[in-house]
């Protein structure tokens, strides 16, 4: 299946945009500032207490995804932190980068470990996926990285001999519908839950919600969806689980 309405981005320059557009819009932006513990203060103002002082706010949008914690212990238990992975190989010639992939596209697989991949500027091919779902640390990057160029050369067996030089990972958000959710919850308001398709769909609900916050209308995308959290209330943010879902998810690809 082709989308050709769809394109890709360099997510790293994008948030470097936004934050750009903000400051000049005369926005702060506390950078290693964790917070630590949000309390209500007298009146409708908010305390966030984080490692490198005190702040106090009127409003509050959480949009921790991947990273909530136990700040926000609520949201915390129906969010899933899962770990996604890429390499990039050396810079490939021209004739075999296009052979890989003829017309540059962004590519993905519908597997539930799924790939995606394409070429950079610079004729690399960056290759990712779920390789392993616990969070990103230096252990689980490094395995992924094997895993994944394993995976890479079925799918490209031409990169057998190709060097492997950048390798890097992240933690997404799921929760236990696969939906998106915002809304507000103890007063603060709240949008996470992408599950890997965060870029487009936190700047959209992002901005439906500045306008909620800035008197607009409040027609938020998915804040009158039901936002379960685990059956039996067996999940308080430490994602026990994941082995098992892990194999799960690799026997449904393998029948599959």
């Amino acid at each position: 299946m082709v989308d050709e309405t769809s394109a890709g981005l360099n997510p790293a320059r994008y948030v470097s945009g936004l934050a750009q557009s903000a400051l000049r819009a005369g926005a702060s932006i506390y950078e290693n500032a964790r917070a630590l513990q949000i309390t209500r203060t007298s009146g409708r103002d908010f305390q966030v207490k984080t490692n490198r002082g005190d702040l106090f706010a009127r409003e509050i949008l959480i949009a921790t995804s991947g990273y909530t914690s136990n700040a926000t212990p609520n949201l915390q238990k129906k969010i899933i932190p899962i770990g996604s992975f890429i390499i990039t190989t050396e810079p490939l010639r021209d004739s075999l980068a296009r052979e890989l992939s003829p017309r540059n596209r962004m590519i993905y697989d519908s597997k539930h470990y799924l790939h995606y991949y394409r070429l950079t500027p610079d004729n690399r091919m960056l290759f990712g996926g779920r390789a392993a779902f616990f969070p990103e640390t230096e252990t689980t990057i490094q395995t992924s990285a094997e895993i994944l160029r394993r995976d890479m050369i079925k799918v490209f067996p031409q990169l057998r001999d190709t060097k492997i030089e950048f390798a890097w990972g992240g933690t997404l958000d799921f929760c236990f519908d696969t939906m998106p959710h915002a809304g507000r919850s103890d007063g603060m308001y709240y949008a996470l839950g992408y599950a890997g398709h965060g870029v487009a769909m936190a700047t959209y609900l992002g901005t439906k919600i500045a306008e909620a916050i800035s008197g607009g209308p409040s027609d938020i995308a998915f804040a009158n969806i039901a936002f379960p959290g685990a059956p039996l209330g067996l999940y308080n943010g430490k994602p026990w689980f994941l082995p098992f879902a892990g194999a799960y998810y690799k026997v449904l690809d393998w029948i599959s």
